[in-house]
């Protein structure tokens, strides 16, 4: 049970119960909305960052997710293209009307090389700094993006800590002045969750909602991890987005890909840019099927 003084900035207690609300590059964000954030887990090819975009703005999105520095389990694998990339990414992303970049940052120097290349195209779209889940508890990084209020900052589960300990690491966040958080579950890391990537917690979604005043946001491509199909057609990614959203997530965060066999990254779990209205339209689904809930629950 968190002690009551826990959470000062964050939590929710009488008196200081409201939604914390921002708005971000003219999106909205509070534990009200609802935002699909698809896009490449890792930046490959200027081609496929373009065609990734065109797709969001075809589908009439104006979010996404762009990986430019990935922190990997082993030094071999591809680590992200890192600042080389951040000038056409951005510049794309101004091109298509994407007004808003999840993008995971691991040192305070990311943070620089980002503001540097948007200043450099004209600040063409924003960024979300994203604190991956192997950071949720470098607690000076943590204190490096509170510290700036440049950018909100999307903060991930921590797959080996408990979410106690995850929502401290928001409060880290908030300690330091920014307060613009959206705090992202994405599944735990055990072997109880086979065979998807990880055990899927989005039943916490009301649990963090209710302990704390952020947003939240569910990632069901790092829960899965897979692009298995169920016998009713669907694919599990959508069935697991579905349980989230239906549990009221506030931001939907989705790896899609051109050619995800091609991917530098996870290629296993992204969804096709073909795949992506149906998946857009079973979220509206799930998310219309909870605001039906919301109306038809009983008075307290």
């Amino acid at each position: 049970m968190a002690k009551a003084d826990e959470f000062r900035i964050l939590g929710r207690r009488p008196g200081n119960d409201a939604s914390i609300r921002f708005e971000y590059k003219g999106v909205a964000f509070d534990q009200d909305c609802f935002h699909v954030v698809a896009g490449l887990n890792a930046v490959d090819t200027r081609e496929f960052v373009e065609q990734t975009f065109k797709a969001l703005k075809d589908a009439g999105q104006v979010c996404a997710r762009m990986g430019a520095y990935k922190p990997r389990t082993s030094p071999y694998s591809f680590q992200g293209y890192g600042k080389q990339c951040l000038p056409y990414v951005f510049e794309l992303a101004g091109k298509y009307g994407i007004r808003v970049i999840s993008m995971e940052v691991t040192h305070d120097a990311h943070v620089d090389e980002i503001r540097e290349a948007l200043r450099q195209t004209g600040d063409a779209t924003g960024v979300m700094l994203q604190i991956g889940t192997r950071n949720t508890q470098n607690f000076e990084l943590l204190k490096t993006v509170g510290s700036q209020r440049d950018f909100p900052i999307l903060l991930k589960r921590g797959f080996g800590i408990t979410l106690h300990e995850s929502l401290l690491a928001a409060e880290y966040v908030a300690s330091a002045g920014n307060r613009d958080i959206v705090f992202c579950l994405r599944g735990m890391k055990t072997n109880f969750g086979d065979p998807h990537r990880n055990l899927i917690d989005f039943g916490h979604v009301p649990v963090v909602k209710r302990m704390t005043r952020m947003p939240v946001c569910i990632d069901p491509s790092h829960s899965v991890g897979t692009h298995d199909v169920a016998p009713d057609g669907l694919l599990d990614v959508f069935h697991v987005a579905a349980q989230g959203i239906i549990s009221g997530a506030n931001l939907v965060l989705t790896d899609i890909h051109p050619e995800p066999s091609k991917a530098l990254v996870d290629a296993g779990q992204a969804l096709t840019l073909e795949e992506l209205p149906a998946f857009l339209e079973d979220c509206a689904i799930a998310r219309e099927a909870y605001e039906k809930r919301l109306k038809v629950r009983k008075p307290a």
